[in-house]
């Protein structure tokens, strides 16, 4: 079961599990993504689900929580990376296929969060899934759209 209230890009809310099962379906590859966003004292995590049909576009369904403020860049990305898999794995259990986990994290040491990247994507990895890094990460990158 995949918890949260789910919605269109529009806004307009889904019943996630009803649209997992209508694509499910070869036709399109199947991704994963998070980000979040720390205003001030507000924090708010968004998880997208994709269906991508290469060269035609991409379905997106997202869905906003507000966990407890993490207390550092380290915790904010692994609750990032936790909610990602968390979702994937429900989704695999449901649809019985491979998909793509997106992280929002920087290859480029010029950037923070690559400190972390070699851990955050050995756990995407090590839960069996592809993992996509930026800048090529679009789940994650669409998440951050609804961040604000």
């Amino acid at each position: 079961m995949i918890e949260g209230c789910w919605k269109t890009l529009s806004g307009t809310e889904v019943d996630i599990e009803e649209k997992i099962k209508k694509f499910n379906t070869d036709q399109y590859n199947l991704h994963v993504g998070s980000d979040s966003c720390l205003n001030g004292e507000k924090f708010r995590l968004i998880s997208t689900i994709c269906f991508r049909d290469p060269g035609h576009g991409v379905i997106v369904f997202w869905r906003a929580k507000k966990p407890e403020t993490p207390t550092s860049l380290y915790k904010r990305l692994q609750l990032e990376v936790l909610d990602s898999i968390q979702i994937a794995s429900a989704l695999q259990e449901i649809c019985g296929r491979d998909l793509t986990v997106h992280v929002d994290i920087n290859p480029d040491d010029r950037f923070e969060s690559n400190k972390f990247y070699d851990e955050m994507v050995g756990m995407v990895k090590g839960c069996g899934f592809k993992c996509i890094t930026k800048p090529d990460a679009f789940a994650a990158a669409i998440a951050d759209m609804y961040t604000r």
